[in-house]
């Protein structure tokens, strides 16, 4: 049975990674940009990550991105946000042609640690047998850029601020425009609150997405829709 709806040509899946993505078609999307859990053992809202180690993480992972590298077309483009915490396994598990983004913030929240923490990595790669399907437009395609972390955390009115760890607008944005095909389909088989269907719609792509939770997948079309109505009013002046 097909649990999904399109809102405004999103297309918003709810249910498991692992099961949806094997009825997608092969070399079907453009891009995959996703931020899945970290597995360094997060609380969800009361209920801890099941895979809180590497190797037990990497081996509930790896045949979802299996299934994402199949669907994605050759030359295709992958982003995927992780924990510093793996920083160490990534290329094992990515492979050697990757390439780490550098995700910094404005806002960091400061831990009683030596060091903190003042970006993400996220892991890039073209898929080999084409050329980079990648924009001819791109503004800004180098490896960093600081996300204004500081407004979602002051703003406590935003929709993105009903999932415990929303991920940072600009960001994704510029990532997509300056990484990904213009006017491409892209997957993120880890929805969350949507933030790269958001990302797409404000740059022009089309947008597959996949959510398990029932209620981030419901945040997930609200956000969607309102974005969508902001657009065609926008559009409408």
């Amino acid at each position: 049975m097909d649990n999904s709806v399109t809102i405004n040509g999103c297309r918003l899946y709810h249910g498991c990674s692992s099961e949806i993505l094997k009825t997608l078609p092969s070399e079907s999307v453009d891009a995959v940009v996703t931020d899945p859990p970290f597995g360094i053992g997060f609380d969800y809202d009361g209920k801890k990550e099941e895979h809180n180690n590497p190797s037990g993480y990497w081996a509930w992972l790896e045949p979802i991105y299996q299934e994402w590298m199949r669907i994605l077309k050759p030359g295709g483009f992958m982003a995927v946000w992780n924990a510093q915490a793996n920083f160490r396994y990534f290329w094992d598990w990515f492979g050697d042609d990757i390439h780490i983004y550098i995700g910094a913030k404005n806002f960091v929240q400061i831990r009683k640690v030596p060091i903190n923490y003042g970006y993400e990595p996220v892991i890039m790669k073209y898929k080999i047998g084409a050329p980079p399907k990648s924009t001819i437009n791109a503004e800004r395609s180098i490896d960093y850029y600081v996300a204004n972390t500081a407004a979602m955390v002051s703003d406590t009115k935003r929709i993105e601020r009903n999932h415990p760890c929303p991920r940072a607008i600009d960001l994704t944005i510029e990532i997509v425009k300056n990484f990904t095909l213009d006017g491409g389909l892209i997957l993120d088989p880890f929805m969350g609150s949507a933030t790269t269907g958001i990302a797409c719609i404000k740059t022009g792509r089309s947008f597959i997405g996949i959510e398990k939770d029932k209620r981030y997948y419901e945040l997930s079309c609200k956000r969607i829709g309102l974005e969508k109505s902001k657009q065609t009013l926008l559009e409408g002046w």
